[in-house]
């Protein structure tokens, strides 16, 4: 397998030159939160501070005035994460932000603004758990039941942000308790998909129940009726939980990623979409790396003796280049060598 050094030279020519080095007043230039984090995060994780700078400007222009940038635009010259550019949204995206204050805390320690807004307007603070975003109106406890999705809604992926939150809890200490109820409500959360089923697979959206745990969506939430299966969003949730795992060892969290090592550790081939039964999606025959990558490192973390396939797995898809994909990767590569980012 080529160095992690080559693959980052590669990422960067292909993803980063056109974009970071450009002037921000571009009226053109449009992007998402979600590419901003990934970028910033590789870049601290690699020490460039040309690349981080330049991506921290794009933040800082973008930004609303709560901090976020609007989760929903498209970045022009990162077109490969949709077929077509989608009009302007004023929405922000909880995901994108946290990898955004993760990446300003392993450069500097000055992502506490960041968090503060983090916690006031992205989580429940009756749950503790994440929102979908900004735009989520969280009910009273009574009125859960009633209002549904609007209320409870969160996505799969945020369910796996518990190093994420780890960070926020060493280095945010005005709101370190808060962050360690996030941590447990994610963990407990995470131990209930579980026990809904046995893969380890957890859905890319899901509803608070009126037991008081999140369930996998039954239908459309927010962008295809595959909401409720792991796809496009919790394909990353491997990923998230394996370097909580590396980092802390937590015992709560073992069982679910040795069922998600398990179950990808059956398949011949790690392809673009589950149902959480371990079938997979309708259609979804080819592999992408924004699944193979996690599923790798989850295998890589809980020992799993086939691991070695799904890396030549991944040098197969060499030539199926997207940012999506080809960031999770390089993350998912620099988080097991080091998982502290420090």
């Amino acid at each position: 397998m080529p160095s992690i050094e080559k693959k980052y030279n590669d990422w960067r020519t292909e993803y980063v030159r056109a974009w970071v080095t450009c002037e921000v007043e571009q009226k053109n230039a449009i992007t998402c939160s979600e590419a901003i984090g990934y970028g910033m995060l590789i870049s601290v994780l690699m020490r460039n501070q040309q690349d981080f700078d330049g991506l921290l400007r794009w933040f800082l222009h973008l930004k609303t005035p709560m901090g976020f940038v609007h989760g929903s635009r498209l970045m022009i010259s990162i077109t490969v994460l949709t077929k077509t550019l989608q009009k302007e949204a004023k929405n922000s995206a909880t995901d994108g932000d946290i990898d955004i204050a993760t990446s300003l805390f392993y450069a500097a320690k000055i992502a506490i603004p960041l968090c503060k807004a983090i916690w006031d307007h992205e989580i429940n603070h009756y749950t503790f758990m994440p929102t979908l975003g900004d735009w989520v109106k969280v009910p009273e406890p009574p009125k859960v039941s009633a209002f549904g999705y609007s209320g409870g809604a969160s996505v799969g992926e945020e369910n796996a942000y518990a190093r994420r939150f780890l960070t926020f809890y060493n280095e945010d200490p005005e709101r370190s308790p808060q962050w360690a109820k996030v941590m447990d409500a994610i963990i407990t959360n995470v131990q209930h998909q579980l026990s809904l089923n046995p893969t380890g697979l957890i859905a890319d959206f899901l509803k608070l129940s009126t037991n008081g745990y999140y369930e996998p969506a039954a239908h459309k939430v927010l962008e295809s009726d595959n909401d409720k299966d792991f796809n496009w969003n919790s394909c990353r949730v491997p990923w998230r939980l394996s370097v909580y795992y590396l980092l802390t060892h937590d015992p709560r969290i073992c069982p679910t990623l040795m069922a998600q090592s398990s179950f990808f550790g059956s398949l011949s081939e790690v392809c673009a979409g589950y149902h959480l039964n371990g079938h997979k999606i309708h259609d979804r025959n080819y592999c992408d790396m924004s699944f193979t990558a996690p599923a790798s490192l989850v295998m890589w973390t809980m020992r799993h003796p086939n691991q070695t396939r799904l890396q030549d797995q991944m040098e197969n898809l060499e030539s199926d280049r997207s940012y999506f994909g080809d960031s999770i990767q390089m993350l998912c590569l620099l988080q097991a060598r080091n998982p502290t980012g420090f």
